[in-house]
């Protein structure tokens, strides 16, 4: 299991680190956006920990990109503003499992993660041609972050 924590308060992201490697999880912790891009891009993660003022406007491309490489993620979201950032983020990325205060404690962060890791490992999984119908909401967020190939409104559209 992999994690990445993208946060520039030093003490923070090595307090998050420390506790998600003593619960098993290999970490890796970052206050670069650049460097957080490039482990998204090469070790995928499974849970992601994003101090919003640490990234600004490159938030939903950040998470997009995320999902895209694994659709299993978890996100984790500090913010100043929870309840705004609930409304505007949450239909958009399904990854976003908590959206916390920055008051909140680095071990009660954690603890959220870890549980909504745990639920995403212990869900069924769908079946493919499920996985291939139009989800508009979360096509519209995504279709600014990525190029996709089409896909099908019908999943028998393409035997014909």
């Amino acid at each position: 299991m992999q994690a990445l924590i993208i946060d520039r308060q030093a003490d923070r992201l090595d307090h998050c680190q420390i506790a998600l490697m003593n619960a098993g999880v290999q970490v890796t912790g970052t206050g670069s956006l650049l460097v957080a891009e490039t482990c998204i891009q090469r070790l995928g993660v499974d849970l992601l920990v994003i101090e919003k003022s640490t990234i600004g406007d490159a938030l939903g491309d950040t998470i997009g990109m995320a999902e895209e490489r694994n659709s299993h993620l978890v996100s984790i979201l500090r913010t100043p503003d929870v309840g705004e950032d609930q409304d505007a983020l949450s239909p958009h990325f399904p990854s976003l499992h908590c959206i916390v205060g920055q008051d909140v404690s680095n071990e009660v962060a954690i603890k959220l993660g870890l549980a909504s890791l745990r639920a995403q490992a212990t869900r069924s999984v769908m079946p493919a041609r499920a996985l291939r119908v139009k989800k508009p909401n979360l096509e519209a967020a995504r279709a600014a972050y990525a190029a996709r190939a089409p896909q099908a409104d019908n999943i028998f559209a393409e035997a014909v």
